[in-house]
């Protein structure tokens, strides 16, 4: 029986959550349509195209399950459980875009080409790669591979999950943790000055509440702001 948040003052992690995604949803996917012109709307994400999928389920890690449906306009649709009802979709900068589905198409020309290591390595989480273009169909997986564009595409889904963990932890921070806002933003400057997002733009609805709140502290406020500053700048 799930725990109602009304049952108790302090609710419980995955429940609090599930409520910050809902509400990361309606505030960050709005913002970025707005923001953007010709944005699509959720009832434009069944536009034919192709589809890229990439799934991790690793259980034990943070998250221990996401997926990453990425359409050649762009249009993604991000999920931490395999049939979530609240996902996350925004829009990746046309670059990015290109390059997954260049990757990706690159492993499609060789669908007999295995790409899990013949390593013995550690249990690094199951990884699927699925390709939908025209007449093309293509699905691997691998626990640890060292093929090149297998492993790119690794690299730009860890970052397009981890900038929407942020956009999710905030969330949650915002509304049950406001000290924990401080610590969190630290370590999402320390991501973004190395590289290890993507799409960063999508947090900038969040950033500004954190910016205008008055009830968060000014350490965290004044931090919001040199972030904001980075990615209005267009660095990142």
């Amino acid at each position: 029986m799930k725990r109602r948040l009304g049952q108790t003052s302090r609710p419980d992690l995955r429940d609090s959550l599930r409520t910050a995604r809902r509400c990361a949803v309606a505030v960050v996917v709005l913002a970025v349509w707005i923001a953007l012109p010709g944005a699509a709307t959720p009832a434009q994400v069944d536009a034919p195209g192709g589809v890229v999928t990439f799934t991790k389920d690793f259980p034990g890690s943070v998250p221990p399950f996401y997926s990453v449906t990425v359409r050649e306009n762009g249009e993604v649709v991000y999920k931490t459980e395999p049939e979530d009802e609240q996902p996350i979709e925004f829009r990746l900068p046309a670059d990015v875009t290109s390059e997954i589905f260049s990757l990706a198409g690159k492993l499609g020309e060789s669908p007999d080409r295995p790409l899990e290591s013949k390593r013995r390595v550690a249990n690094m989480g199951k990884k699927t790669v699925e390709l939908l273009e025209g007449e093309e169909r293509f699905t691997g997986s691998f626990n640890h591979t060292e093929v090149p564009e297998a492993l790119q595409l690794l690299g730009l889904f860890e970052r397009i999950s981890a900038t929407q963990q942020y956009a999710i932890r905030l969330e949650y921070l915002v509304q049950f943790d406001r000290l924990g806002v401080v610590k969190a933003l630290l370590q999402l400057e320390i991501d973004l000055d190395n590289g290890r997002l993507i799409g960063a733009g999508q947090l900038v609805p969040m950033l500004e509440r954190i910016r205008t709140d008055r009830a968060i502290a000014q350490i965290a406020q004044g931090r919001a702001v040199q972030i904001l500053g980075k990615i209005q700048a267009e660095k990142f």
